[in-house]
């Protein structure tokens, strides 16, 4: 039996959790700085302005934690006895599912860049 959509939609899940995993690096390298602005500045307030950006990130990053639980339930819809399921076997809401896990990982990743150009823009303001 063909095995096409599950193995499809098993590469874009991959892909989607290689792409979370990149963009945690990055957000790793922005805080870092951020907390290197406070601890070297003195600039009144700048502790709440760091925290705002802060904030941004972290939101992102809740967002891309719950489309880790949405990839591992996805996965394990997609394999059984270590194989992926037939074609026939991939079920409307299964196919919902991805859909909807693509339309989350779209809107996560458009917030991720609006919120590493904010910090960026930040940190370079802060730093010059």
């Amino acid at each position: 039996m063909a095995t096409h959509i599950a193995e499809h939609f098993a590469e874009e899940l991959s892909g989607w959790r290689g792409t979370i995993d990149h963009y945690q690096q990055e957000m790793d390298e922005i805080e870092t700085r951020l907390a290197d602005i406070v601890r070297r500045n003195s600039i009144k307030d700048i502790a709440e302005k760091v925290e705002i950006h802060q904030d941004l990130l972290d939101a992102v990053a809740d967002d891309f934690d719950m489309i880790q639980v949405a990839i591992r339930h996805q996965e394990e819809e997609l394999i059984v006895n270590d194989h992926y399921i037939d074609d026939d076997l991939v079920r409307e809401d299964t196919e919902r599912r991805q859909q909807d896990i693509r339309k989350r990982m779209q809107d996560a990743e458009k917030a991720f860049i609006d919120a590493k150009y904010q910090c960026r823009e930040f940190i370079a303001r802060t730093l010059t």
